[in-house]
């Protein structure tokens, strides 16, 4: 894949992608927005990639959207804007692999955005994530609303949402709005691990494990049923022959993801 934007790399099933626009911290453009969608879709029907590890360029995640290029914005214009946000948090949510995702520096804006639509937040020390929409009269987009009560509950949803004040990592952690806080030094190397580990996973278990939690909110009856069709799958797959035989065998299971 040959991007603009962004910088890709893809070794043993895992495919990381870097957003280098560093000069802007980040910021997420237009065309960085449509690059980023086009390699979420090819990932999509990519069978050698089993997991992604999305970090970004330089000091920081990303800083949101490009403040500068929202001078006199129609309700045309604007929604036609944000529809692109919300393709690219379609395309995250519904790749049947794992997203594990690396934060250092500002998560700030649509950049905290993307970053919850993954599947895990591995974040340095002195990361922090800012949704200070309401800072400049804006309100929450790309689909927070949904994501973040559903991490850390609607209090806390509506306390971040409308004061609009930034929040280190430590306390997102300690909140459970991300998985784990490391030293800046290690961050790479522990989100690479995280990465690595879904990438050597049971392939199809995991991308049925994502697609069912991806429906919550829903009833228990739902749910069930889901668990009906898709266990029915996993006792077909390959995978899960390879993990009774290993499991019997007292060894370590050498998935395939099939």
């Amino acid at each position: 894949m040959n991007f603009k934007h962004l910088l890709y790399d893809r070794k043993n099933g895992l495919a990381k992608v870097v957003i280098n626009n560093p000069e802007k911290r980040n910021a997420l453009h237009l065309e960085l927005r449509y690059e980023l969608i086009d390699l979420f879709a090819g990932l999509r029907d990519d069978d050698d990639v089993k997991a992604v590890l999305l970090t970004g360029a330089g000091g920081h995640f990303s800083s949101g959207g490009d403040i500068q290029t929202m001078e006199g914005v129609t309700a045309v214009a604007g929604r036609r804007r944000l529809k692109t946000g919300q393709r690219l948090v379609r395309a995250m949510v519904e790749l049947e692999k794992p997203i594990v995702t690396a934060v250092r520096g500002f998560a700030a804006g649509a950049g905290a955005s993307i970053a919850l639509a993954s599947d895990f937040i591995i974040a340095s020390e002195e990361a922090r994530f800012s949704l200070g929409f309401v800072r400049i009269g804006l309100v929450p987009d790309w689909g927070l609303f949904y994501f973040l009560p559903l991490r850390i509950g609607l209090t806390r949803a509506k306390e971040l949402m409308m004061t609009g004040d930034p929040i280190k990592a430590p306390e997102a952690e300690r909140i459970g709005l991300i998985n784990k806080v490391v030293p800046d030094d290690k961050l790479d190397e522990e989100a690479e691990a995280w990465a690595a580990r879904f990438a050597s996973g049971p392939g199809q278990a995991l991308a049925m494990i994502k697609m069912a939690l991806n429906r919550l909110p829903t009833s228990l009856e739902a749910l069930m049923e889901m668990e009906s069709t898709m266990q029915s799958v996993a006792f077909t797959s390959d995978d899960f022959d390879e993990g009774r035989r290993s499991f019997l065998e007292k060894r370590k299971p050498d998935f395939k993801g099939k």
